[in-house]
């Protein structure tokens, strides 16, 4: 350990809710490393959808950024989002009029990179293509190891690294719960036809054996990231083939299969994970604490992780300067940061569990809703400008 690098501050991942904690901790002024695995620009799967507390982010983190991402023209936007529960019936989640989206699409190729764009030159020591190998908690803080051999100490640790993250299996001891997790495949199309003239998203309830979630999101280049997904350990019990599913909804659904008609598939399926365990899992210890999918921070019924990430990762980087001002890295210091989560976020998540659960029940999920349709439409729209942009 003789040429180690010693730091405050090492955030593991560049993902959205990694970047944003670097930005916060950027504009703290506190030096800090963040290491990727990937060299950026890079792919990530993803339904490419961007919502609420994505905006609400990028405001915090500078105007600046919220007004390039609102200018950039890889990135679209639309007020509406249509939630087909049924073949006849649909819940609008509309913006309204003096505001303009509610849901921005952009593919993440080209999103993170954005954000990779915006990291400091001053403050984070940028260490990209470089994974790490080892990750061990020492007396002083946690020793790092990466690929190339180099290594780190580092007072606080910030696992950014997602739904398989290095830092909540080797430091929190996490495991995966399926029961706690959405599985989605993915792909991109070209000549996608009929889409709404407002790049409305659409999103469908497709109930089989379990419900599983169907969306079609428009992109600025063109083409339309199609996906389907559910909760993990459901299409495991049922053994739900994802690709068939889906590849039968784009070729017999009556309200889909015209859309598909002249379209071609660009590339293969990809699949990914999305976890919404947070309150079941650690997400803080001696001298590390988790954000994003790594904390479990998703959406469980309208799949946010981008937005809740990145607000984590605000939150994160100032509970970080309170810890370096009282030079203290505990478990019980870094509580705070898992209270004021919780404070942000327990509310909705909750709901969105419970709202996953009771949507499994297709009939009375489908009374429920067309008896609250007029409600749920106008209540919307201010939970949206409470958790969204000013």
């Amino acid at each position: 350990m003789q040429n180690i690098e010693k730091t405050d501050v090492c955030i593991v991942g560049a993902g959205p809710a990694g970047v944003a904690t670097s930005i916060m901790l950027s504009n703290l002024k506190i030096h800090h490393y963040i290491i990727d695995k990937a060299i950026f620009p890079r792919d990530k799967t993803c339904g490419d959808g961007l919502i609420l507390y994505a905006y609400k982010s990028m405001q915090l983190l500078g105007e600046n950024l919220f007004q390039n991402f609102l200018k950039n023209p890889k990135f679209i936007h639309s007020k509406n989002i249509q939630l087909h529960i049924a073949d006849n019936f649909r819940v609008n989640f509309k913006e309204s009029k003096d505001r303009n989206m509610v849901i921005s699409y952009a593919k993440r190729i080209d999103f993170d990179n954005f954000l990779v764009n915006h990291l400091s030159d001053k403050y984070a020591h940028k260490n990209f293509g470089n994974a790490v190998k080892v990750i061990e908690k020492k007396e002083s803080g946690v020793f790092l190891k990466l690929k190339d051999g180099q290594e780190i100490l580092s007072k606080v640790v910030v696992g950014a690294d997602g739904a398989q993250s290095i830092v909540a299996r080797k430091l929190a001891k996490n495991k995966g719960n399926s029961k706690l997790m959405s599985t989605f495949v993915c792909a991109y199309f070209n000549d996608v036809k009929n889409l709404p003239l407002k790049k409305d998203a659409e999103v469908r309830l497709v109930y089989k054996d379990t419900l599983l979630f169907f969306y079609l999101f428009p992109l600025a280049d063109g083409q339309v990231n199609v996906s389907l997904g559910g909760r993990t350990d459901q299409i495991k019990k049922h053994n739900i083939n994802l690709i068939t599913e889906i590849e039968d909804i784009i070729k017999n659904h009556k309200k889909v299969k015209d859309k598909f008609s002249e379209a071609t598939k660009v590339g293969s399926w990809r699949g990914w994970t999305i976890p919404f365990h947070f309150g079941t899992q650690k997400v803080v210890g001696d001298h590390f604490l988790l954000v994003g999918d790594a904390a479990g921070l998703s959406n469980a019924f309208y799949k946010e992780g981008i937005g809740t990430g990145m607000m984590s990762g605000i939150i994160a980087a100032k509970n970080i300067e309170k810890c370096l001002d009282q030079d203290d890295f505990s478990e019980d210091f870094l509580r705070n940061y898992e209270e004021e989560i919780k404070n942000e976020f327990s509310k909705l998540l909750k709901f969105s569990y419970y709202s996953l659960r009771f949507a499994n029940l297709k009939k009375p999920f489908y009374y429920m809703a067309s008896l609250l349709k007029s409600t749920i439409e106008n209540k919307s729209q201010a939970l949206m400008k409470k958790r969204s942009y000013k």
